[in-house]
């Protein structure tokens, strides 16, 4: 199982709402949430609330088969929720999902970086 965390700023003034979300999330709009999440592929996804010297900043953690499908999905849907959800992000941390399609591609590493460690565990084939 793949996973990311996501850390985004949350807007000066923007907590409570932020909290609310969340709640809307488990709550008035929770199926929903499950059938999106399910579509995705995503297995495990939580928010938590992190109070830093610089602000209030929000942890997601996202499991999944396929990350980057995930991600890619939630950034383009038209399905109504996905849609609702992207517009609460862009209300509550200032961010346009839409501008992060690019990093979804898998690119090479620029010229002036150097790989000094990877890791990835192969899958056997009795999987």
């Amino acid at each position: 199982m793949a996973g990311i965390i996501l850390t985004f700023p949350i807007v000066a003034g923007k907590v409570e709402a932020w909290r609310r979300f969340c709640q809307e999330l488990s709550g008035s709009r929770r199926q929903m949430y499950e059938a999106s999440r399910q579509r995705l592929g995503i297995t495990r996804e939580r928010l938590a609330l992190v109070e830093t010297p610089f602000g209030s900043e929000a942890v997601t953690t996202l499991e999944a088969p396929d990350v980057d499908r995930a991600l890619g999905q939630i950034i383009a849907s038209k399905l109504p929720f996905d849609r609702w959800y992207r517009e609460k992000v862009q209300e509550l941390h200032g961010i346009n999902l839409a501008g992060y399609e690019q990093f979804l591609q898998q690119t090479p590493l620029p010229p002036n970086q150097e790989l000094i460690f990877e890791w990835t565990l192969l899958a056997s084939a009795g999987e």
